[in-house]
């Protein structure tokens, strides 16, 4: 699968236009408000649309809201704070993607080859998920987190459904967590790099 995915880079506010200029050719910014305190600026997205790779740049700080600029350089994108707990997190990305020039770049995915996001991961199960599973006699392993019911792993961390070949093996009734997971997005991409070990781009720091 051939995705074209935002590439990162940092701003100090007094180059606002260029941030702004950065992230309407495709890429996503980080702008630095003092050095502890920053925006992730990333382009204007339709609401439903579940594959946007902006929003899930903004879900994976755990930001549920966001923000579309009015007025001034940054009119019609988008913008949210990010968390205290979540600066290393972009300076990371910031770092990962440091190499390249442009902001975007074209990487090539091969889902069943990759797997990284059925280890190791969360799957809440909604209500129509269980219906789906109900009237497709599939039956699962589940457990109790928060009071949400998820998707039980294996010792390992796999999820139970991961075949060898790494295919789904309920494909056809999985859960909606599974099918709005968005190929290229961060979420995509630290899975990768915390399961299979492969960054695009410059590794993180070894802490």
């Amino acid at each position: 699968m051939k995705i074209a995915r935002p590439v990162v880079r940092s701003f100090h506010p007094e180059f606002a236009r260029d941030c702004a200029a950065w992230v309407r050719a495709g890429g996503h910014a980080v702008l630095w408000e003092t050095p502890e305190r920053a925006r992730l600026v990333v382009g204007h997205f339709d609401k439903k649309d579940e594959q946007d790779l902006g929003r899930w740049a903004i879900l994976d700080l755990g930001k549920p809201t966001y923000h579309v600029v009015k007025r001034g350089p940054f009119r019609g994108l988008v913008t949210t704070p990010v968390p205290d707990d979540a600066l290393d997190v972009v300076r990371e990305r910031v770092l990962r993607d440091s190499r390249y020039a442009r902001p975007r770049r074209t990487i090539y995915l091969e889902c069943q080859e990759c797997a990284a996001c059925c280890k190791s991961n969360d799957v809440t199960l909604l209500k129509k998920d269980r219906i789906r599973l109900r009237r497709g006699n599939i039956k699962v392993k589940t457990r109790r987190e928060d009071g949400k019911l998820m998707l039980k792993v294996l010792s390992n961390g796999n999820c139970q459904k991961l075949q060898r070949d790494n295919s789904c093996g309920i494909y056809k009734h999985r859960p909606d967590a599974c099918r709005e997971f968005p190929v290229g997005s961060e979420c995509c991409l630290y899975a990768r790099e915390e399961e299979l070990g492969i960054t695009d781009g410059i590794p993180p720091p070894k802490h």
